[in-house]
């Protein structure tokens, strides 16, 4: 079963007034293993970052999902907590990673996704907005999510990976 990464990348940025300066920027990588995210790291972050990088840090990522608007991909991602009671009244905590252009829409993403849950009746409890830039799929898993999202009606609403 494929997991989530936090993967931590340094490399040297040429800055908008042209001076470069050394950077360490997160982004969120699936995959099978340490091994297997390393190697996701590479064939992504290879040809979009000039120069050498390094990975400073690997970390499992522990969410329960990620959502997504269904239309656009944007440039940040929010940290949504949330709870609802299960079956026996069990208190159920939950983490969403959600892609979104600020944190009224994260909200908004996370309380369509939660519609399928209404009889449980799911509270946001916090949203904090992250510092990734970007989350990477491992190709078999951007092919079945394609089809997923082929699948789906073309409605609005966000969906989960």
């Amino acid at each position: 079963m494929k997991q989530l990464f936090l993967v931590k990348v340094s490399y040297t940025k040429q800055l908008e007034n042209g001076k470069l300066k050394r950077v360490v920027e997160p982004y969120i990588f699936d995959g099978h293993t340490f091994t297997d995210c390393e190697a996701n790291v590479y064939e992504h972050l290879g040809s979009l970052i000039r120069g050498e990088f390094t990975i400073i840090k690997i970390d499992k990522f522990n969410v329960d999902g990620v959502v997504f608007d269904q239309k656009e991909v944007f440039d940040k991602f929010f940290l949504v907590k949330q709870e609802f009671l299960g079956v026996e009244d069990n208190l159920i905590k939950e983490k969403v990673l959600v892609n979104a252009p600020s944190i009224v829409k994260a909200e908004l993403f996370v309380t369509q996704h939660n519609e399928r849950f209404n009889d449980l009746n799911p509270e946001i409890k916090s949203i904090s907005e992250t510092k990734i830039l970007d989350y990477f799929q491992s190709e078999a898993k951007e092919i079945e999510e394609e089809e997923k999202k082929n699948n789906q009606s073309k409605s609005s609403e966000p969906y989960l990976h």
